[in-house]
């Protein structure tokens, strides 16, 4: 089995997952998640851990965490042995409980965590079965929810020692004071409805780092990029490693996809402005931590770095109403994810 990158140092903020064996439930009932929230509280303040989020479904769960030292695995697994053995007794039973490793995302705090946050919130109303229900009931289900930290992010009474609520309030209403929490539920509930996958899962490079490509370029040098890690166990180094080298070979692929020519797609005042956007979030989406992005703005016509973040936000604008472009785009991006997969 392939094993997972660990990327560790002080400070990191990490999107933590991890899934029941076989897709099974791993809470049977309220005892053990509010166990499983007790070893959580005890293991965060014996590893120096911060809780910001976290939400527990029937057979997954998800953390926000940023570890004060550098120290995720050795948390995770004192965290998960200890409910593995609390369950195992509980119920009788023995074997795995977890669908293999857990899963890890570094995360730039500075550009996702918000996002992150409202994501984990309303993963109570993103399962089937409520699929068809009205946005209002979905909110109702989101206030009345017990097994996430969204009641004590918009409530004082409902909060939770172990779980810090400061830092991501204070992205939304600068204080965490009335005001502020009520600005964190509206910015929470005005993401019912929205495809929180097209907003920034498409993000992540390597399986393992989201953030933005100046974030992913200082996580590749600093943790990466040294030791020669074999990439045939490491999969996700070797997304961030393989891929397309140079920016050529995406203009090939984007004018086969498109039935656009090469020149069209290096020319600033393109007549296909649409197909060009592709084209250089494509670079940079596949190009970060092996060239600069000023470096991939010259190539494309003297761009600056800062018009390539702003290409991207029109596209991500874009795609949310063009169906067909924003399949394309997929497309585009599995050519590479498949030929290493």
């Amino acid at each position: 089995m392939a094993r997972p990158i660990r990327i560790e140092y002080p400070g990191a903020w990490y999107h933590v997952t991890c899934r029941g064996n076989e897709k099974k439930e791993i809470f049977s009932d309220d005892h053990d998640r509010g166990r499983f929230l007790e070893i959580l509280d005890k293991s965060a303040k014996l590893y120096r851990i911060e809780v910001h989020a976290y939400v527990l479904m029937e057979n997954h769960f998800h953390l926000l965490l940023m570890t004060q030292e550098a120290n995720l695995k050795s948390f995770m697994q004192r965290f998960n042995t200890a409910y593995i053995v609390y369950y195992n007794r509980r119920h009788r039973r023995s074997g795995h409980l977890f669908q293999g490793r857990y899963k890890a995302i570094v995360v730039d705090s500075d550009s996702y965590l918000i996002e992150l946050s409202r994501y984990l919130h309303l993963n109570p109303v993103r399962i089937k079965k409520y699929s068809q229900l009205e946005i209002d009931e979905k909110k109702q289900i989101i206030r009345s929810y017990p097994w996430s930290s969204y009641r004590g992010y918009v409530s004082l009474k409902h909060r939770q020692s172990f779980v810090s609520h400061e830092k991501i309030i204070a992205m939304v209403g600068k204080a965490d004071d009335r005001n502020g929490r009520k600005r964190y539920e509206q910015f929470v509930l005005n993401g019912i409805g929205k495809d929180m996958n097209i907003t920034f899962w498409e993000d992540v490079k390597g399986q393992v780092v989201l953030g933005s490509n100046a974030f992913v370029d200082w996580i590749y040098e600093q943790f990466l990029s040294k030791g020669k890690k074999d990439t045939r166990e490491l999969p996700g180094l070797k997304e961030l490693e393989t891929g397309p080298s140079t920016i050529d070979q995406i203009a090939q692929q984007v004018s086969l996809e498109f039935e656009v020519s090469i020149p069209e797609l290096y020319q600033r005042r393109s007549a296909c402005q649409a197909v060009r956007s592709v084209f250089m979030e494509l670079c940079c989406f596949f190009l970060a931590g092996k060239m600069s992005l000023a470096h991939i703005g010259r190539t494309l016509g003297g761009v600056s770095v800062a018009a390539l973040t702003q290409n991207r936000k029109r596209l991500l604008s874009r795609m949310e109403n063009d169906s067909d472009l924003r399949r394309r785009f997929q497309k585009l991006t599995q050519i590479w994810n498949n030929s290493f997969s």
